[in-house]
């Protein structure tokens, strides 16, 4: 008969011994799936995979690059990206993310050095 710890009841420590018995039962599954894709030699993608991005995502970044060393303001960003085809929403996407492309700054948006990269890629050809 087991005994239960002091400060607990008896029902604590059944649902403690139900969650362990389902921790293990889940770890042997991922130790199965986790062999089985081992054995297919399937690996994840590679972190650095260059990602595919529209066209009218570069265009966005050349005509804030147009603008000028200070920037685009708020508003004439918000059009720029509308004419190519993205809404508020969608342009907020520039700006997330370890290595965004724009970066706000005040009232400006401005290329970040990594939208500069992408720029140079794309106006060289080796990018998309």
């Amino acid at each position: 008969m087991e005994i239960a710890q002091p400060g607990r009841h008896r029902s604590e420590d059944n649902v403690l011994a139900v969650l362990r018995a389902e921790l293990a039962r889940l770890r042997s599954g991922v130790d199965r799936v986790e062999s089985g894709l081992a054995r297919l030699g399937t690996t994840p993608p590679a972190a650095s995979a260059a990602r595919v991005r529209p066209a009218r995502y570069y265009e966005v970044l050349v005509d804030v690059y147009e603008w000028g060393r200070h920037g685009v303001g708020a508003p004439t960003f918000t059009e720029l990206g509308r004419r190519r085809g993205y809404d508020a929403r969608g342009l907020g996407g520039f700006f997330v993310g370890g290595k965004a492309a724009l970066r706000r700054e005040q009232d400006r948006v401005r290329l970040s050095p990594e939208g500069h990269r992408l720029l140079a890629e794309y106006l060289h050809g080796t990018g998309r």
